[in-house]
């Protein structure tokens, strides 16, 4: 269930290259769409750069609090994590090609993670 509704935003959504569902607590991607090829190594790290971004509940990298998004922009990539609402812990990290339109993305991508946090 949580891996359909992964696929369904990468599939809605040209560039996408990952999406994964990690929890900051623990500092672990627990599932990414199916058709991801990024090694388990690449994960980890995206799962960590997630935690220095966004902050954990046992430290805020940047700013005062932790942030609910935050945009990686490189060249060649694109990162994008976000924090759910009610579950602090539970996030969602996204690779994408340049060229991701952001606005259209963002919404899209709360909604999904708010969906498979909440267990729905």
């Amino acid at each position: 269930m949580v891996a359909d509704a992964l696929d369904a935003l990468q599939n809605d959504f040209e560039g996408c290259e990952t999406i994964a569902f990690a929890d900051l607590s623990t500092q672990m991607i627990l599932i990414t769409n199916t058709g991801t090829s990024h090694r388990r190594e690449t994960l980890d790290s995206l799962c960590a750069e997630a935690a220095l971004t966004l902050g954990t509940s046992k430290k805020i990298a940047v700013g005062t609090a932790p942030s609910s998004t935050a945009i990686v922009a490189e060249p060649e990539q694109l990162r994008v994590f976000l924090r759910a609402d009610k579950e602090p812990s539970d996030v969602l990290c996204c690779v994408f090609r340049p060229g991701l339109d952001i606005a259209t993305f963002l919404p899209a991508a709360r909604a999904c993670l708010e969906q498979i946090s909440s267990g729905g």
